[in-house]
């Protein structure tokens, strides 16, 4: 049954790289993916029973982690910090694995940052690399800017909280970066594959995290800063899924959507990939972040008329939530 609920445990695999420090860094990525659909969670219809193997979502993220892992862990090098990498559980169903992670963690050696990596094996020709979190720490500004790689273009996001793990850390104020290189059309789908990833990309962005990770380690101190959307209002539950793949490109003119899940509120009153969600009810949407606001005003058996923009025009469709 959809509204069911079954009790399942999940495990989070975490490696400890003790170097004796006072203060710990957090690299992690979670490594759950949509298996053969059984939560719904595709945006291809009619695909239970069809592997989703998650390359870029998230083997990329995972594959960064145990290849910094390796390379700090035989560099002959005591840096000046310990390491914690993590990889999660539970992403895909509400960061429940870094939740569980940040709400445990032990009070020695203290936490000083946590670095996300979600979705990084698509870099595109542009080289267009999201980083989020970046107003968590005033140090952060400066700092993803100095280690960039040649040619990257970076795509500032300030928040703390978004659509992943970095989330969980963060309202423990912890300051975090959040790297992604983009949504795409293989999103949540069997063909999120090997033969799509951009290696040489995903090496690069390896190594930025490297050299990231080793200038965090040289900082005595690091602020945290709480950033503008928790500051005016409290991180949202949901009650709710509309059941669509959000872009997370900085747009003003609503919330472009990339995909649509099967047999979800949105896909049975009518939204598609390509739309442009404008208003829930009454509440306007701009981006990814007032979406989350308004969403989470809504109860569960609402039915709300949903605003979208089609090739320009607006369309007007009634959602049952």
């Amino acid at each position: 049954e959809e509204s069911s609920s079954v009790k399942i445990n999940g495990t989070n695999v975490i490696g400890f790289l003790d170097n004796k420090a006072a203060k710990t860094i957090v690299i992690g990525a979670h490594y759950d993916h949509l298996g053969l659909n059984e939560h719904h969670n595709s945006t291809l219809m009619n695909s239970e029973g069809q592997i989703h193997n998650g390359a870029d979502d998230n083997a990329s993220g995972v594959s960064a982690v145990l290849e910094l892992a390796r390379i700090l862990s035989q560099n002959k090098t005591k840096e000046k910090v310990n390491y914690a990498f993590a990889l999660f559980a539970g992403e895909e169903d509400g960061l429940m694995g870094s939740k569980f992670m940040a709400e445990n963690l032990p009070a020695n050696p203290n936490v000083s940052a946590m670095i996300n990596l979600d979705m990084i094996g698509r870099l595109n020709k542009d080289k267009d690399l999201t980083i989020g979190g970046v107003g968590t720490s005033p140090s952060f500004g400066e700092m993803v800017k100095r280690y960039k790689p040649a040619g990257f273009n970076l795509a500032i996001d300030s928040s703390g909280v978004g659509p992943s793990d970095h989330t969980s850390f963060y309202l423990k104020d912890i300051p975090v970066l959040f790297l992604f290189t983009g949504t795409h059309s293989d999103y949540h789908k069997p063909s999120d594959d090997t033969d799509l990833i951009n290696f040489d990309g995903l090496k690069k962005i390896t190594n930025y995290v490297f050299n990231l990770a080793n200038g965090l380690s040289e900082m005595e101190h690091l602020d945290f800063t709480k950033t503008k959307i928790a500051q005016s209002k409290a991180v949202p539950k949901y009650k709710v899924t509309l059941g669509i793949m959000p872009s997370y490109a900085d747009t003003k003119d609503g919330l472009h959507i990339d995909g649509v899940s099967e047999n979800r509120p949105a896909a049975n009153a009518g939204i598609k990939s390509g739309d442009i969600l404008t208003k829930i009810g009454k509440c306007e949407v701009k981006e990814v972040y007032s979406y989350m606001d308004c969403l989470s005003k809504v109860n569960s058996g609402e039915e709300l008329p949903v605003s979208v923009l089609r090739d320009g025009k607006e369309v007007v469709m009634m959602v049952k939530f």
